[in-house]
Parts: structure tokens; sequence; C-alpha cells
């Protein structure tokens, strides 16, 4: 609300661009961007050095590296009216790690089971293992805009709508049986969880032009939405044939799930082309939240400091991108 007054404020006071809101026809729009992901907090193992005195434990967290991402607008603007638009944005992203580290390295992504834990263990040679974690997340909206302009530069839009979301998450930790304590032995541990959402959309956005043909655009745009999610989690000791010794697995409906997503960019516009270049940033809560981190166990090295526990992510962008209007005019 506050920043709705703000833009209100901003209008009032700046009645200087014109922008989109007569225009009637067709417009598609493709947006690229370099997108990094934050607090996914992939943690894989923890490592226990027994040699030194004190005895030493830490973390061990998969870092989840930027990747490509891209949103596909197609819309129709119906002047006056307003616009109606349907829009995709796709995330989909794949870390790896190969390391060997001396002493013990105790994977936590299934935990501790009813066959014990897994104690990979080499205070010679070290542990050789490998993890990798795989995160694919979609939007699917609909969207009805309005806009008005109070001022002679100032284009103001109120956005409301229907989005589907889903998100889905992979880990896997594989010991090589050459450096485990039991030599001919495989110790594996992986999971998947999956989780998809439908709810409402709102938000506004606020274009302040400086020039006939360059403005700044700021938006801000809240979804709310109930999710159901799903997920296993195996955990195997033995041959990389032999079945899983332990297999955990959980579902919950009717969860809460919200994205927020801010935008700031600088757009120029030239006859029926519009582009831009900004930064966004994209907030999921709820439905990113890892229905299989309860299963934590009675270790000291597997227990306590298993899982960090994680109800939010974020989306971080530079991007840039381009529209054409086609058929029609003001």
């Amino acid at each position: 609300m506050a920043l709705v007054a703000g833009m209100m404020w901003i209008a009032a006071g700046n009645p200087v661009l014109a922008g989109d809101a007569d225009y009637k026809g067709f417009y598609i729009s493709l947006d690229a961007a370099i997108t990094q992901p934050n607090s996914l907090d992939h943690h894989y193992a923890n490592h226990v050095v027994f040699s030194t005195t004190p005895e030493t434990m830490e973390l061990l967290v998969l870092d989840d590296d930027s990747d490509f991402t891209g949103k596909l607008t197609f819309g129709y603007g119906f002047g006056e009216m307003g616009k109606l638009q349907i829009s995709w944005w796709g995330f989909d992203n794949e870390d790896s790690l190969d390391n060997t580290l001396v002493g013990g390295v105790y994977p936590t992504i299934f935990g501790y089971g009813m066959s014990d834990g897994l104690y990979p263990y080499n205070s010679t040679y070290g542990v050789k293992f490998s993890t990798s974690a795989k995160v694919q997340a979609d939007t699917l909206d609909i969207d009805y805009i309005r806009s008005f302009e109070p001022g002679k530069k100032v284009t103001i839009g109120l956005l409301a709508g229907l989005r589907i979301a889903s998100w889905e998450e992979d880990q896997s930790f594989e010991a090589d049986e050459d450096s485990v304590y039991y030599p001919g032995t495989d110790y594996t541990q992986g999971k998947h969880f999956e989780s998809d959402a439908i709810g409402m959309k709102l938000g506004t956005n606020l274009e302040w032009g400086f020039t006939e043909h360059f403005a700044l655009v700021g938006s801000a745009v809240w979804s709310f939405m109930q999710a159901d999610t799903e997920g296993e989690s195996f955990s195997t000791s033995g041959t990389p044939s032999d079945p899983p010794d332990d297999v955990f697995s959980a579902e919950d409906n009717n969860i809460r799930a919200e994205i927020r997503d801010y935008d700031l960019r600088a757009q120029w516009e030239y006859d029926k082309f519009e582009w831009w270049v900004g930064y966004q940033v994209s907030t999921w809560e709820g439905m990113v939240t890892d229905p299989l981190t309860q299963n934590e166990g009675g270790h000291f090295a597997i227990g306590p400091a298993s899982n960090r526990g994680r109800d939010n992510i974020a989306f971080n962008s530079l991007h840039a991108g381009v529209t054409f209007k086609f058929g029609g005019g003001k």
C-alpha cells in the first residue's frame, strides 16, 4: 500500500511520457536474463576431521550458480479498456561437484534412517564423492492490465490476474567405493520433491518518462496461491544395483504459496518497438519448502546439523528484452 501511495504521489507531483494506455492491437515480448538463485541451501553433507584437537565439523553446501532464463509474453491491447496478456517464465539449472576430503563425510540429504546412518570415512586417502542439485521452476500467467495517464509523461498501470506456478527439486550424493571405509561399498542418498500452485495476482507499475523515447519503469506484483507438494528420499549402502535400505516419503496439500516480483528498468520506445534493461527480484515462499527435511537422526554428524531449513528462496536477475506491437495503433 505504501508503494502504491508513493506512485500516486509521484504521478501527482510530476505531470510529465504518455505511455501505451490507449494502444489497440497485438503485441509480443521476449525477455532474457542472467538469473542467480539465492538461499537454496543445498546442504549435502557434514565433514568431520577426527585427527585435530579439538575435532572439527563443517557443513558442506553446494554453490548454486546463475543461469540464463527467459520470459515470453503475448497480448492484445483494447485501448482505454486495458490489455489482456498471457506469459510464461522458466528456470532450469543443475549444479554438481566432485571432491575428496580426508576424514568422514556424512551425507545429510536423506539423514538418519531405520538402518542407521551412512559413514563413508577414510583418514589416509580421503573420501571421494560427488553431489548434484537440480532446480526447475516456471510460471504461467494470465493478466488484465488497466492503465491511465494522470500526467503528460506518467502512466500508472493496475494488474489483476491468475498465476500457475510449479517447482521441482532434485539432490543426490554418492561416495566412491574405492575410498570409503569398507571397500566395495557405495554410499548413495537422493531426494526429489515437487510443488504445484495456483492463485491470484495483484500488482501495479509506474512509467515515468524523461524524454519522448526514454522512461524509467518500476513494478511490484504479488501472487497469493495455495499449493500441493510431495516428495521422496532414499538411502543406499552396497553396490549401485542394490535396492535402497531406507525410503522416506512425504505429501502435504493446501499449503501456502506466495511469489513477490519487483522490477526496475530503463526503457526506450520508438514506433512499434520497446526495449529495456533492468534488475528484477522474485521471492518464492511456502511451496519451495522441502517436505523431507524432518528426517533427522541421532548421530552427532547427521542430527542437529543435518539441515538448516528453508521456507523461501529468491531469483535475482539482470535482464533485457524487447516488445513488438503489430496490427494496431492508437
